[in-house]
C-alpha cells in the first residue's frame, strides 16, 4: 500500500489524517514543520506527500519545488487555508498533483489520494513502456495486457523463451485453438510478441518492458 507523510503545523490535523487514512490502508507518517518534512522525504519512500502551504520555516512552495527537483517520484498534495486562483495555479506549475482548501472534508482528501496514485500509476506505464520514438500507444497497451489470457500467454513465452503455437496452448490449457490465435494476434498487433522464421513466438523488447511493469504490479 501506498507510503504518505502529511506535513501540516497543526498537530492536531496531522494526528486525524493519520488515523483516517491509515484506516483506509496506507502507511501515514507525520511532521510538523518543513524542515523536518525535508529530512523524512530523504531517507524514507514515500508515494505521497500531503503538505501545507503555509508552514514555519520552510514554505510550501519552496518544499514543493526541492521535492519536485530532487525527488520527482514523490506525489505532492497541497492543502491550505488561504486558497486562491494564483496560488492554486502556481502549485500546478511547481509540480503538485492537487490543491485543497480548508476546511476540507475527509472525503475529499482520500478521492484526492485515490485520484493521484492511480494517474502515477498511468506515468510509471507510460515511463516503463515507451523509449524515444515509439507511438505511445499506453491505452491500447493497457486494454491489451488486462485480459487474463493474454497476460498469462505473454508471461509463458517469456519464461520459456521461444514457443510454438502448440506449446502455447497446451501450456494454457486451452481447447479452442482459434480462441488462442485471436488473442495471439491482439499481443502481435501491439509489438508485444514477435514470430521468427520458424513462427515460434517469443516476446519482444518492448514486451519484456510489459513483463517488467507487471512484475513491479505483482500482477504477475
Amino acid at each position: 500500500m501506498a507510503e504518505i507523510l502529511i506535513v501540516d503545523d497543526d498537530r492536531e490535523i496531522c494526528s486525524i489524517l493519520k488515523e483516517i487514512l491509515e484506516e483506509e490502508g496506507y502507511h501515514v507518517d507525520y511532521v510538523t514543520s518543513g524542515d523536518e518534512a525535508l529530512i523524512e522525504i530523504d531517507k524514507g519512500n514515500y508515494d505521497i506527500v500531503i503538505t501545507d502551504l503555509i508552514m514555519p520555516k520552510i514554505s510550501g512552495m519552496d518544499f514543493l519545488s526541492y521535492v519536485k527537483r530532487y525527488k520527482p517520484g514523490i506525489e505532492i498534495i497541497m492543502i491550505t487555508a488561504f486558497g486562491s486562483i494564483e496560488n492554486a495555479v502556481e502549485a500546478m506549475k511547481r509540480g503538485a498533483s492537487d490543491y485543497i482548501e480548508k476546511p476540507f472534508k475527509l472525503k475529499d482528501i482520500k478521492t484526492s489520494i485515490k485520484r493521484v496514485l492511480e494517474e502515477a500509476k498511468f506515468k510509471k506505464v507510460h515511463e516503463v513502456l515507451f523509449v524515444e520514438g515509439e507511438e505511445k500507444d499506453t491505452e491500447k497497451i493497457l486494454k491489451v495486457i488486462a485480459n487474463p489470457i493474454r497476460c498469462r500467454a505473454l508471461y509463458t513465452i517469456y519464461k520459456k523463451g521461444v514457443m510454438c503455437f502448440t506449446s502455447i496452448k497446451n501450456e494454457l490449457q486451452l481447447e479452442d485453438p482459434t480462441r488462442l490465435s485471436f488473442h495471439l494476434r491482439q499481443l502481435r498487433e501491439s509489438n508485444l510478441v514477435s514470430q521468427d522464421s520458424s513462427r515460434e513466438y517469443f516476446v519482444t523488447p518492448k514486451g519484456k518492458r510489459v513483463i517488467k511493469l507487471l512484475k513491479s504490479f505483482d500482477a504477475i
